[in-house]
């Protein structure tokens, strides 16, 4: 059997040359997978919004430039107020401030007063509470944004393993319904072959007329059928070539398909099949960060067990006046503490949730994968079983229709014989197809994917 099918592939060869197409192989396949592709950039496309956030949330500690301008001029009073002010905030949460300002007159709001030229001043703000717990809102704003974007590179790659399992497994459908329109084929092309014999046999009166008729009924059964393998097939090409982004002409026009069983899965050890899932899949590091970012979530809100204490100190540097300081503190005590106590709760719930879930996650893909090794090794052995049977049905295929050429026979018997031997190759074939499903589930399961080039 293995003869014939090399025979079959080495054909479509010289078929694919005469006619100057291109075996769709896997590898074609994967050359269509690219961010041109709305399913790839669909799957992959939120990944490069949060790693721009990533800039947005470094805009916190954005040097800022300030100006205020007051004039009034009442009728018992006016003043006039300018301030130009610099300020950095840090990571640490410390913020710098350098300044001019120059104030005279009455003022409503404050009691600012410096001397015609004005004064220079700069000053540093320190958050005590937020530098002993290394953290700040502005920092763990960044810092969550970075953990997002991780996170969310590694859910794109748990979609792109999901999306690209089943292109696979759309163009494996592809291939067995395109031998399926070839098995059919072969069986329409037998009726018509036979039919001419017995036309000849019916005007020679060596058979009667019933048998012609009877031999039609055969022909319009197997187009039938043919034309309803040809619907699945082109049913299986609409499903793929959506998946490529172009159309069934275009594609057709390229490429000619591959048989079948020339498609081989690599295999892993089963030993390697665990490791290799909990090392690799995208989901379950998905899961790891956001534990991540719920414990950065805890030491921000630890901040919310102490009162708030920032000190602050400035120097000024009066042009006419001389130099000059300033020092004070600021202090905020929280009288109840359920913010504090409430998000606390929240946040190890959530770290509970995030365990059992990724638990859970791991137990269902053990399954999964011991699964998948049983119905493989049960469909291996069903396809050896099937080239037996193959040879079998074949034999008693020729031999019924050598009864039938000498009168032992008829042809009711002929055509169930010959539905019979193609019904064990389609058998076949449907095996084959469930291999290599099996298998590309298994990788799929393992976290294997292909790695898109992300744009420039």
């Amino acid at each position: 059997m293995m003869p014939l099918l090399r025979l079959v592939f080495i054909g479509s060869l010289l078929i694919q040359g005469v006619w100057g197409k291109e075996l769709f192989t896997l590898e074609k396949l994967q050359g269509y997978l690219t961010l041109d592709n709305p399913f790839m950039y669909s799957a992959l496309g939120s990944q490069y919004i949060d790693a721009a956030r990533i800039q947005t949330a470094q805009g916190g500690f954005d040097t800022t430039l300030a100006t205020n301008y007051d004039k009034k001029e009442y009728p018992l009073s006016r003043n006039e107020f300018t301030d130009i002010t610099l300020s950095k905030p840090t990571q640490s949460g410390t913020e710098f401030i350098l300044g001019y300002r120059n104030a005279s007159g009455t003022h409503e709001f404050h009691n600012i007063k410096t001397g015609q030229e004005g004064e220079f001043r700069a000053g540093v703000k320190v958050p005590i509470v937020a530098l002993m717990h290394q953290t700040n809102e502005r920092k763990y704003r960044l810092d969550n944004t970075k953990l997002q974007a991780t996170q969310s590179r590694f859910d794109a790659q748990n979609q792109l393993r999901t999306l690209q399992a089943r292109i696979i497994i759309a163009y494996y459908e592809l291939l067995y319904a395109h031998e399926l329109v070839g098995l059919e084929t072969q069986l329409l092309e037998k009726a018509k072959t036979r039919n001419q014999f017995i036309a000849q046999r019916v005007s020679s009166g060596d058979l009667a007329q019933l048998a012609l008729i009877e031999a039609k009924q055969h022909i319009i059964n197997r187009t039938q059928r043919l034309n309803e393998a040809q619907n699945s097939y082109m049913g299986a090409l609409q499903r793929l070539v959506q998946y490529l982004n172009t159309d069934t002409q275009t594609f057709q026009e390229a490429y000619t398909l591959p048989a079948l069983c020339m498609l081989k899965e690599s295999h892993t050890p089963v030993d390697d099949l665990i490791d290799q899932a909990l090392e690799h899949r995208p989901d379950l590091k998905v899961l790891n960060y956001q534990g991540e970012k719920l414990t950065l979530e805890g030491r921000f809100n630890a901040l919310w067990r102490y009162p708030t204490l920032n000190l602050f100190a400035y120097g000024v540097h009066d042009v006419q006046q001389g130099d000059g300081f300033k020092v004070g503190f600021e202090f905020t005590l929280p009288i109840e503490r359920n913010r504090f106590e409430g998000k606390t709760v929240e946040i190890q719930k959530g770290l509970q949730l995030l365990q059992e879930q990724k638990n859970k996650l791991i137990l269902e893909l053990k399954t999964a994968l011991r699964t998948f090794l049983f119905a493989l090794e049960t469909v291996g052995k069903n396809i050896n079983l099937s080239e037996e049977e193959i040879v079998l049905t074949q034999t008693l295929e020729e031999a019924e229709n050598r009864r039938y050429q000498t009168g032992l026979s008829d042809l009711f018997q002929v055509n169930l014989r010959e539905i019979a031997a193609l019904e064990v190759k389609r058998k076949q074939l449907s095996y084959r197809l469930q291999q290599l499903v099996i298998q590309r589930e298994m990788k799929k399961e393992m976290g294997e994917f292909l790695t898109i080039k992300p744009p420039q």
